[in-house]
């Protein structure tokens, strides 16, 4: 079946979406949606009717298919799948299946060194590159949180990342791209509230320059303190995670800490402002916030060194991102 993007969005409106003034080209990063009329404004809304539940998904002699499309009229099903399979089949299998034959082809010691620093997990680290395990990869690289549940978004998730551009807008209605002033710039939105470079690249593959850089686990005693103080490493909080540290026995248990910023002297302030709601002196927080800089920065270097050289694809990507890491974590003063 040969469509081109014109007629897969006359199709997409026809079954109720909005895709106002777009059109697919190439730019700075790679395929995109761009403004057709640089002085209107552009607009993508994927309806509820045609978000699939990550759930629904399945795959079958390299062909995507809905597993249950009750849900769906014959011509939203159509839709839906021939979407989905043109992505697959138009490099996006390519993609998550080079990340993952990557991912488990590092060697052991650099695969420790991620999983001690919190930048991956175990059962990423061991993911073959077979046909399920891609297709999950290609999927929960596109879903997006609707209603409790991660769903594919048709059209909207052609839509590029820029951590600097506002996030998408979930409404009652679906899934909508953010509201931008007209303009002949590519539209971009920010993938997830809270990313660094290294969770970019774990969750979609590619590095890109970030607000925040966040701590890899540790733990200091306090001197003559009763308390100790540790951070379980986490890249960001989870949504439905309401408190970010915790007294457990005789230890600061931090979960998430960012230690790299933009701006120069929002991290040491938000150690300064965890430490003195348990009672902990400015002076604690200046002298051990210097040594978790140190160590973060240390780290990040010796897997640079590890890594030999940026090489390309995903390889390429973790260097880039790593990289990107430093230059956020040297960006913050230590007073």
């Amino acid at each position: 079946m040969e469509i081109n993007f014109q007629n897969l969005v006359e199709i997409f409106v026809e079954l109720g979406g909005i895709a106002e003034n777009i059109c697919l080209r190439k730019g700075e990063l790679g395929r995109g949606i761009f403004p057709v009329d640089t002085s209107r404004r552009t607009k993508i809304m994927t309806p509820k009717s045609l978000l699939i539940n990550l759930n629904q998904v399945g795959i079958c002699h390299d062909e995507i298919y809905i597993k249950d499309a009750s849900q769906f009229s014959a011509k939203e099903k159509n839709f839906l799948e021939f979407n989905y399979n043109h992505a697959w089949s138009g490099g996006g299998n390519i993609c998550s299946a080079e990340f993952l034959k990557y991912v488990s082809t590092i060697p052991e010691s650099i695969k420790s060194q991620l999983l001690g620093c919190g930048f991956m997990d175990k059962a990423l680290l061991n993911s073959c590159p077979d046909e399920n395990r891609v297709l999950k990869r290609f999927v929960d690289e596109r879903v997006v949180s609707f209603e409790g549940n991660s769903v594919l978004a048709s059209i909207w998730d052609l839509v590029n990342h820029s951590s600097f551009a506002p996030p998408l807008r979930i409404t009652s209605y679906g899934v909508e791209t953010p509201p931008i002033e007209p303009s002949s710039e590519e539209i971009l939105h920010k993938y997830s509230g809270k990313n660094s470079p290294v969770s970019m690249w774990k969750k979609y593959g590619f590095a890109c320059k970030c607000i925040v850089a966040y701590s890899i686990p540790f733990s200091f005693n306090i001197g003559n303190q009763e308390l100790s103080i540790s951070c379980s490493g986490q890249l960001g909080l989870d949504p439905k995670e309401k408190a970010n540290f915790s007294i457990v026995g005789d230890t600061l248990s931090i979960k998430s800490l960012p230690v790299g910023c933009l701006s120069n002297g929002l991290p040491q302030q938000n150690f300064k402002s965890i430490l003195s709601s348990v009672g902990l002196s400015v002076d604690v927080a200046n002298r051990l916030f210097p040594k978790i800089r140190e160590v973060n920065i240390k780290v990040r270097h010796y897997l640079i060194d590890s890594l030999q050289e940026p090489g390309f694809g995903a390889k390429a990507e973790l260097y880039k991102a790593l990289m990107y890491e430093i230059e956020l974590i040297e960006n913050v003063s230590n007073g």
